[in-house]
């Protein structure tokens, strides 16, 4: 079963069409497109704590799901992270260039 908070792969088609469907403009903002990517990471780590917290309780259906879940999240902040030095390393870039 695939979970919501999943990550997909962004496409310009793909934000087109999410765009249309929430009725807004064809234009998505840099800024928005960081915090949707940033609001799919933090899913992914709540799912992965919720599902930490019931194998600990013991209600958890498997204990590979909870694996799973805290690697997703793992990964996905890693990439998060990877963005953020690579956005910075391009402004400091930017910055360094004699107009």
């Amino acid at each position: 079963m695939e979970s919501i908070y999943a990550l997909q792969p962004v496409t310009a088609k793909t934000l087109t069409e999410q765009t249309a469907q929430t009725g807004g403009s064809d234009d998505l903002s840099f800024k928005e497109l960081l915090q949707s990517a940033y609001y799919q990471v933090n899913g992914l780590q709540t799912d992965a704590e919720k599902k930490a917290g019931e194998v600990v309780s013991g209600d958890a259906a498997s204990f590979h799901e909870a694996i799973i879940a805290a690697e997703k999240a793992a990964l996905a902040l890693q990439l998060m992270v990877q963005f953020q030095n690579k956005a910075v390393d391009a402004y400091n870039e930017i910055m360094r260039l004699q107009l």
